[in-house]
């Protein structure tokens, strides 16, 4: 599927773009936000404090990146790349509000994170995603993703890209 960096969703336009430190609080919300709803944390443990989402330009940096979905100004989905080393990326932070579930959001943006790796020159893309969030794991199995074991509570998945 191509991907088009502004697409319309039931009369509703956004756009996916790269990442923007104004953007920081509004992303912590989404994924806090959504945590909490999918079970994974308590609403105690909000705000959201993660490391990563402290130095997005950071983590994502060199072959990665972290981008956005946009609409009126107002994140409606976030994904990641990090880049692992030997031609490897780790997808992470792929979270879309939960009204916009199944509306092609989350679609765009893995497509978006998928065209930038096979451009970078990754062979190989890693994710990890709570046992509980099956949602997530019938999404990852479907754009061709396939488990590849797990720790704890972390379901371990991966796509070759070669």
């Amino acid at each position: 599927m191509r991907f088009e960096p502004s697409a319309t969703i039931s009369g509703m336009d956004y756009r996916i773009i790269p990442y923007e430190d104004k953007y920081l609080e509004q992303v912590k919300d989404l994924i806090g936000n959504l945590l909490v709803f999918t079970g994974t944390l308590s609403l105690t443990d909000l705000p959201i404090d993660d490391e990563d989402l402290d130095a997005i330009p950071e983590t994502y940096s060199g072959k990665g990146g972290f981008w956005i979905a946009v609409q009126d100004d107002q994140v409606i989905g976030t994904v990641g790349l990090k880049d692992m080393g030997e031609n490897i990326a780790k997808l992470k932070r792929m979270f879309v509000v939960s009204d916009l579930h199944g509306k092609g959001v989350g679609e765009a943006l893995l497509n978006y994170a998928l065209n930038h790796a096979k451009a970078q020159g990754f062979t190989k893309i890693i994710l990890n995603t709570n046992e509980h969030m099956t949602r997530a794991h019938h999404f990852y199995e479907k754009h061709g993703f396939e488990h590849s074991g797990k720790t704890g509570t972390q379901l371990h998945y991966e796509l070759s890209l070669s």
